[in-house]
């Protein structure tokens, strides 16, 4: 037991095992070393020598140097040969479908068409097997089915997602040539989605088609004949025309695409209306994409909103005009523009052999979409909405400002131009067109003109009193002899509503009471008449016009005449947010003040100052110019 454990220790606690795979690396490790050794003592030039030997060798007689040749593998998988040498191997080249031994005459010719189709995959090259890619495999393996028709008895369910031969199963193949040669024949049965994408892919490749017109034709009559049952076609056959028609040249039966794929809907068919200078109708447009909420203003009704819809119509014409004298589409400003469609691939989601098609060529397709060629390669632009909302804003305001004087609507509103400032800023040719002095009356007098041809006019208002006098003269003859039956009138009436039972002492405050009435009514018709009287007119002095403000417009001048010192130190502190608190300090109402100040200017501007106790940003400006020359 001793010596056993002595040699125990001495191996380091090794198994026997463990020890022989020691010695093994040990050995080996001598045997590299001992070779590189030998290596080291070759001559270098020697070494050199059996280096340029073994190239020469490679080297075959026209100069070239031959692969090395590796030698044949047993293990190297079995491929399919090109050309079937029996029946049997080509119809199960599907896996694991089950193929009959008793067939008919068409299954087998069927089942044999199929398997040499399947075999069109694959590029054999000596022991070498490629396969081609996908879209170039689907017109060879179309090419060579083009013309087979099938009648099978069975309709095999089918749910890939992209459909190609190659992917079906025998069973399934024969169910689509079934149902294509019902197709061709101008029957439409219902069937699985992968079958009809199958149909367009042959017919996008111009597969089983004389010419690309029959092709775009027959996706036509495709689409129409599956409507009821392929509602999905309405989706994915549109762009697939269009970029068939911008690949192929089919302009001499279809001239115009936009007629067949359908017209455009949502905003682009604004922004193809908007080109076409259609601008009739299109109020419900504009208020839903303008800065100015229109639908909250007091004077749009159902009564007002054709005269408004027309006007804008009107006022948008001479825009238009005016801004292409300047090289500036309204439309942009109004929908948006056409920008590239980075996420384009022609003939997305289907199967196609760009080299087939005759070649790109620039097209327009509508004004919310085209095909061009940017920097080189083919490129779709498509419409992205993007509205001046300000731009809108400030229109319909314009347009509803000057339909308010016109017909003389009891408030007035003024636009600003400041609205146009957030959509046009850094762009110097539209703020060059916008702060022309030909711009701001441009909208007014379209509106203006289109009133005059519509027959529209402000309802004459009713004279007042003074205006009238001469009239009112002639009619009213004051005699003053029947004053006092007047008075005697009124006596007897005193009288009548005296009860009985008042005591005597009481009569005398009646009488009294009698003769006030009737003085009453006699002072007011004599005053009435020294209103009328001729003689003396009404005379009102002239109000002196404090000239501090006199650079400012003169609606404003007679505003800033009729404010109080308190007025312009609500102003004051309006414009740092502390208006409530001076008023409450100062003991006055702050509603109270700001309704006078807003009276004033209904008079004196036409609209409001202060809403929602703030001053209105389209007056900030003029409010800072008051209040700086009233040195507040």
């Amino acid at each position: 037991m001793s010596d056993e454990f002595k040699k125990f220790i001495d191996t380091g606690g090794k198994t026997l095992g463990e020890i022989r795979k020691t010695i093994e690396k040990m050995l080996n490790n001598t045997v590299d070393s001992v070779a590189d050794e030998a290596v080291k003592l070759v001559p270098k030039d020697i070494r050199e020598q059996i280096k340029l030997a073994v190239k020469d060798a490679r080297k075959s007689s026209d100069g070239y140097y031959k692969p090395e040749k590796i030698p044949p593998r047993s293990s190297f998988p079995n491929r399919p040969q090109i050309g079937p040498t029996n029946r049997e191997p080509i119809r199960a080249a599907y896996p694991r479908e089950y193929v009959p031994e008793h067939m008919s005459s068409q299954d087998e010719l069927m089942l044999d068409k199929i398997g040499e189709m399947r075999s069109l995959e694959e590029i054999s090259d000596n022991r070498y097997i490629t396969r081609r890619c996908t879209e170039v495999t689907m017109v060879k393996q179309g090419l060579f089915m083009e013309d087979v028709e099938d009648d099978f008895n069975r309709r095999v369910f089918c749910a890939l997602q992209q459909p190609v031969y190659m992917a079906m199963s025998n069973s399934q193949l024969r169910t689509y040539f079934t149902w294509r040669t019902d197709v061709r024949r101008g029957k439409y049965p219902e069937i699985d989605k992968p079958y009809v994408l199958l149909y367009c892919y042959e017919l996008l490749n111009k597969i089983g088609v004389s010419s690309a017109a029959e092709a775009f034709g027959k996706l036509l009559e495709l689409r129409e004949g599956c409507r009821p049952f392929a509602g999905y076609l309405n989706e994915i056959m549109p762009r697939w025309l269009k970029d068939f028609y911008v690949y192929n040249d089919i302009t001499g039966l279809y001239p115009d695409v936009a007629q067949y794929i359908g017209a455009s809907s949502g905003t682009a068919r604004y922004a193809e209306e908007f080109e076409n200078g259609n601008y009739d109708g299109k109020l419900g447009y504009l208020a839903e994409y303008s800065a100015y909420n229109i639908k909250g203003s007091i004077f749009l009704s159902d009564k007002t909103r054709p005269l408004i819809d027309g006007a804008c119509g009107a006022a948008l014409k001479a825009l238009s005009d005016y801004f292409a004298e300047r090289g500036i589409d309204i439309v942009e400003l109004l929908c948006g523009k056409v920008r590239k469609d980075y996420s384009w691939v022609p003939f997305r989601g289907a199967v196609v052999d760009i080299g087939r098609m005759d070649g790109f060529r620039p097209l327009r397709i509508s004004a919310a979409e085209r095909y061009c060629i940017k920097r080189g390669e083919s490129s779709l632009e498509v419409f992205d909405f993007s509205p001046a909302r300000g731009f809108i804003g400030y229109l319909l305001k314009s347009v509803e400002a000057e339909l308010r004087r016109r017909t003389k609507f009891k408030r007035y509103i003024i636009p600003n131009i400041a609205m146009l400032e957030n959509d046009f800023r850094n762009r110097e040719k539209l703020m060059s067109a916008v702060t022309d002095e030909r711009f701001e009356k441009l909208i007014p007098s379209a509106v203006a003109e289109y009133c005059r041809r519509q027959g529209i006019s402000a309802p004459e208002k009713p004279k007042r009193r003074a205006e009238e006098s001469e009239y009112v003269r002639e009619k009213v003859e004051i005699d003053v002899s029947k004053l006092g039956l007047i008075r005697e009138q009124s006596d007897e009436l005193a009288k009548k509503l005296i009860v009985e039972e008042i005591a005597a002492s009481r009569e005398d405050e009646i009488e009294e009471m009698s003769m006030m009435i009737a003085e009453d009514d006699f002072s007011e018709r004599v005053a009435d008449c020294a209103e009328l009287s001729p003689e003396e007119p009404e005379f009102i002095a002239p109000t002196e016009q404090n000239t501090v403000f006199s650079e400012l417009p003169a609606e404003w001048q007679d505003f800033a005449n009729e404010l109080t010192p308190t007025h312009l130190a609500v102003l004051k502190c309006m414009q740092s947010g502390n208006a409530v608190e001076y008023c409450r300090q100062s003991g006055i109402m702050p509603e109270t003040v700001f309704e006078e100040i807003n009276a004033s200017a209904l008079e004196k501007v036409l609209d409001v100052v202060i809403e929602g106790g703030e001053i209105l940003p389209d007056y900030s400006a003029e409010i800072a110019k008051i209040i700086e020359a009233a040195g507040i």
